[in-house]
C-alpha cells in the first residue's frame, strides 16, 4: 500500500512539474512572443494588464531601468529588468527592437512592462 501510494505521489509530482514547465515558460525563456504586433498608439489606447508586442526603436535611458521606445505611431516609456536584456545589446540608436510585455496603467501615464526583448 505504501509503494502504490509513493509511486502515485511522485507521478503526480512529476505531472506538475511537466505542465508548469510547459505553461509559458519556453516563451519566457526564447525570447518567443506572440506575432501580433501593435501600435504605440494602440497601446495607449489598450485595457490596463493586456499584453501586447510592439516594434520600434529605444531612444534613450530615461531612468534606472526605464527606456523611451518609439514607433511610427508615438513614442511611449519602457521598463525594461535587467534579466530581460539576456544578454542582447542594441547597439546604435535606431537599431529595431520587438518587446513583448504587459500595459501598466498609471493616474497619468501609460508604461510598458517588458517581458521580452528580441533584437531584430
Amino acid at each position: 500500500m505504501k509503494k502504490v501510494l509513493g509511486l502515485t505521489l511522485m507521478a503526480m509530482a512529476l505531472s506538475a512539474c511537466n505542465s508548469t514547465a510547459s505553461n509559458g515558460s519556453s516563451q519566457a525563456n526564447t525570447g518567443v512572443a506572440p506575432a501580433n504586433v501593435i501600435s504605440v498608439k494602440q497601446v495607449l489606447a489598450a485595457a490596463d494588464d493586456s499584453y501586447v508586442t510592439v516594434e520600434g526603436t529605444l531612444l534613450n535611458k530615461v531612468g534606472d531601468e526605464t527606456y523611451l521606445f518609439k514607433d511610427a505611431t508615438g513614442q511611449i516609456r519602457v521598463e525594461i529588468d535587467d534579466e530581460v536584456w539576456a544578454g542582447q545589446h542594441v547597439g546604435s540608436e535606431g537599431n529595431k527592437v520587438r518587446l513583448y510585455g504587459e500595459i501598466d496603467k498609471g493616474f497619468n501615464k501609460t508604461e510598458l512592462d517588458v517581458k521580452t526583448l528580441t533584437v531584430l
